[in-house]
C-alpha cells in the first residue's frame, strides 16, 4: 500500500469524505464560497473541473473527453488556493497534507443510509460485477464485515479504478469516520455530519465559509444556500455530476434522494437489528453517533 502520489498541496482547501457521504453537495457550497459567492461565475465550469478529484481517471469517468491528462495533473496546474476532493482513506493521502496543513472538510453520514445510497451508486456506475449484481443483502453483508474492502492501488491516478474494480471501495465505513473523528479538534480540520448539514443547510454554509477564511454577506449565504439546494442542483448540468460522468441511466440519477432516513425503505427489521449491533461493536468506547431520522 503506498500514498496515492507527489500532488503538491499547498494553500488549498480539502474535501475528504467517505463514498456518499455528501460530497457533491459539500464540494459545490465550498466552490462557491471559494468564488466568494459568485453564482454566474461558479455556473461557468461544470464541478468536476472546478472541485479536482486526484484519485480519479478522468477519461474512464468523464463523457466525451479526448486525452484528457490524469486528474492530479490538470490539478497541479491550477493556482492556489483550489477545491480538492479525495475519497482516499488517511493511508493513501500525500504525507503533504499532514506536513502543510491545508483546511480539510471532512463529511460523514449515518451508515445506514451511507450503505443504502452506495447499494444503488455500485449498480449505476460500479464496473465491477461484484457490487453491481449484488442483492441488498449481500451488499449490506459486505458493508458489515468489510468483506473486499480495499484501500486503494500502488498509483494513485488509478486508485480509484482499482477500488471499484475489486469491491466495496476505499475501506471501512470505520476507520475512514474514526480517523478523522479523532482530529475534529485540529483547527485546520472541520468534520461535519451529512445530518447535522440537512437540518440547517445554511447555518452550514456559513460554518463552511467561515473555516475556510471568508467573511460573506448574509445576502451572498443566502444565494450560496438557495443554489447549493438538492433541487438546484439536480437541475444544474453545471453542479449535477449526471451531465458528465459516465454511468447507467436505467439504474437512476447520481443524484437521487437527498434525505435523511431513507434506510427505513430499504432495511428489515432484522437486518436494522443487524446493523445496529454492528454500529455499536464499531463505534463502541468513541462518543461518535448519528441521527438516523
Amino acid at each position: 500500500m503506498q500514498p496515492f502520489g507527489p500532488l503538491n498541496i499547498g494553500l488549498d482547501a480539502e474535501e475528504v469524505t467517505r463514498l456518499l457521504c455528501g460530497t457533491t453537495w459539500t464540494q459545490e457550497i465550498m466552490s462557491c464560497v471559494m468564488y466568494d459567492g459568485n453564482i454566474e461565475e461558479v455556473n461557468k465550469k461544470h464541478t468536476a473541473f472546478r472541485v479536482l478529484f486526484p484519485e480519479m481517471d478522468l477519461p474512464a469517468f468523464i463523457r466525451k473527453t479526448k486525452n484528457l491528462p490524469a486528474c492530479y495533473e490538470i490539478a497541479e496546474e491550477m493556482p492556489s488556493p483550489r477545491v480538492l476532493k479525495t475519497h482516499l482513506p488517511s493511508q493513501l493521502l500525500p504525507p503533504q497534507i499532514w506536513e502543510r496543513r491545508p483546511k480539510i472538510v471532512y463529511v460523514m453520514r449515518n451508515p445506514k443510509d451511507l450503505t443504502v445510497s452506495y447499494f444503488y451508486f455500485a449498480k449505476m456506475i460500479n464496473p465491477s460485477p461484484k457490487l453491481r449484481n449484488d442483492t441488498f443483502e449481500e451488499f449490506l453483508n459486505k458493508m458489515l464485515t468489510g468483506d473486499g474492502n480495499t484501500w486503494g492501488g500502488g498509483c494513485f491516478c488509478l486508485a480509484f479504478v482499482f477500488c471499484w474494480n475489486l469491491s466495496v471501495s476505499y475501506g471501512p465505513w470505520w476507520d475512514h469516520y474514526l480517523f478523522f473523528w479523532e482530529k475534529r479538534n485540529d483547527p485546520n480540520i472541520l468534520v461535519l455530519k451529512y445530518e447535522d448539514m440537512k437540518q440547517d443547510p445554511r447555518g452550514y454554509v456559513e460554518k463552511i465559509s467561515k473555516f475556510l477564511g471568508k467573511n460573506l454577506s448574509a445576502e451572498t449565504l443566502d444565494a450560496i444556500t438557495e443554489h447549493c439546494s438538492f433541487a438546484n442542483m439536480k437541475n444544474n448540468p453545471m453542479a449535477n455530476p449526471d451531465s458528465m460522468l459516465r454511468h447507467d441511466e436505467s439504474q437512476g440519477a447520481f443524484m437521487r434522494k437527498g434525505v435523511v432516513g431513507n434506510w427505513k425503505s430499504h432495511f428489515t427489521v432484522a437486518q436494522n437489528e443487524v446493523m445496529d449491533a454492528h454500529i455499536e461493536e464499531k463505534l463502541r468506547g468513541t462518543d461518535l453517533t448519528f441521527d438516523y431520522n
